[in-house]
């Protein structure tokens, strides 16, 4: 009866068209969609702001054009799957914050080109703050295609391009270590920036013009200077901040007070008692493996929100999903409700089936009777439930191991 009554739930949600409309791989978000294109419109302005103060004539404008807009159309699929390989600060990001760190960025340096020789453009610096995405990838392609886009423009020479190239290349490098370090160790790596950048357009204005001036020498020594501090201070606060925006969407829908929670006291206060230890437990079973604390917190919170609207609790629970704007990660969750229409794709989905499968399980039983024989007995049902579904392959697209799925049962058999 049970089977039949799962049946028609998967049944009712596939004619509602879920399958075709919520499938990670067919969601489009306008965010992402117009941050994109906001990425592509900086890229060919700034090109052309360049070609303008080194007055290309037309010819020399569609030659950098057709050099500058692959490589951008290039990045921007890079974006796209950085993203889907959970290699940026978040999966769920929609990338503006980046974009408007690398229209910054594009900005310094176009605007640096007006007054600035070229050996003394602060390239290092627009790394540096590009790098707050925290993706080395992602850094060294916008990167290079920023500074590409000033020197041929400008019809900078190869040295040049070399300089430009090796600033980006150890900018990035050092980017790493900077944010690793404790704070002591930070002076010590201002002095390794600071040098570095010295030395470098010292070592390319003197190969070109075979002299260096002391002008040359103050100039070069007040850019360094500039490129550490943004190297130790700015670098490193706009990473957190970038990595900290994930964290404030989580807190907030987790928090006791937000809207949606307080709909499920007043819908029922044993749904919000169920919903809370579900979360809890999921959170756990998520830490104990190293998976996502805070979204296997927020599957098992909402994971029967769409209980709140009715029958067809996939379709409303996705629907208000995005009515309060969770992340795609978690709408995911919500979509994989009790496996109905998809399996769970992700370590956090999961976890929060296999705690609510046990918790159903465990309610069924005690209507059955009011006691337990014995908490022996209890882990018995817990540890059998389990192995059932994963022997049925209700994990396989997970990625869960095995032994993340024995530490996971272990903490379930604990926790309920």
């Amino acid at each position: 009866m049970k089977r039949n009554s799962q049946e028609e739930k998967k049944k009712k949600t596939e004619d509602a068209g879920l399958k075709k409309v919520y499938t990670r791989e067919e969601r489009i978000y306008p965010k992402r969609v117009a941050a994109l294109l906001l990425f592509v419109a900086a890229t060919i302005f700034f090109m052309t702001v360049n070609a303008y103060r080194g007055m290309l004539a037309t010819g020399g404008f569609i030659c950098e054009a057709l050099l500058i807009v692959p490589a951008c159309l290039v990045t921007v699929l890079l974006m796209i799957h950085q993203r889907k390989e959970k290699r940026l600060w978040y999966q769920d990001t929609d990338y503006l914050a980046f974009v408007l760190i690398y229209t910054i960025a594009n900005a310094i340096l176009t605007v640096a080109g007006f007054f600035l020789p070229d050996f003394l453009l602060p390239v290092a610096v627009c790394t540096f703050l590009i790098a707050s995405c925290g993706n080395e990838t992602l850094t060294i392609a916008s990167s290079l295609l920023m500074t590409v886009s000033v020197s041929f423009g400008s019809r900078y020479d190869g040295s040049v391009y070399g300089l430009f190239f090796s600033e980006v290349i150890i900018a990035v490098g050092l980017a790493e270590l900077i944010i690793k370090a404790l704070k002591k160790d930070r002076a010590v790596l201002f002095l390794v920036v600071t040098a570095v950048q010295c030395v470098l357009p010292l070592s390319v204005r003197y190969f070109t013009k075979l002299a260096i001036s002391k002008n040359d020498l103050y100039f070069s020594l007040g850019l360094s200077i500039i490129t550490g501090v943004v190297s130790v201070t700015v670098y490193p606060a706009l990473y957190r901040r970038l990595h900290l925006e994930r964290s404030y969407r989580y807190e907030t829908i987790l928090d006791d007070d937000y809207s949606l929670i307080n709909e499920i006291k007043l819908f029922s206060d044993d749904e919000y008692e169920r919903a809370r230890k579900l979360s809890v437990v999921s959170l756990k079973a998520a830490r104990e493996i190293g998976a996502d604390a805070a979204l296997a917190a927020a599957g098992g919170l909402y994971y029967r929100v769409g209980l709140l609207r009715g029958d067809q609790e996939i379709e409303h629970a996705v629907q208000i999903a995005g009515e309060h704007g969770f992340p795609d990660q978690l709408i995911s969750i919500l979509y994989e409700y009790q496996g109905l229409i998809r399996k769970p794709t992700s370590k956090e989905s999961a976890i929060v089936h296999m705690t609510d499968a046990v918790m159903r399980r465990l309610d069924a039983i005690s209507k059955q009777s009011d006691k337990m024989e014995s908490g022996w007995n209890r882990q018995m049902l817990i540890y059998s439930a389990l192995n059932e579904l994963s022997t049925g392959g209700f994990y396989d697209d997970s990625s869960i191991t095995m032994n993340q799925f024995l530490k996971i049962r272990d903490v379930l058999a604990k926790e309920l």
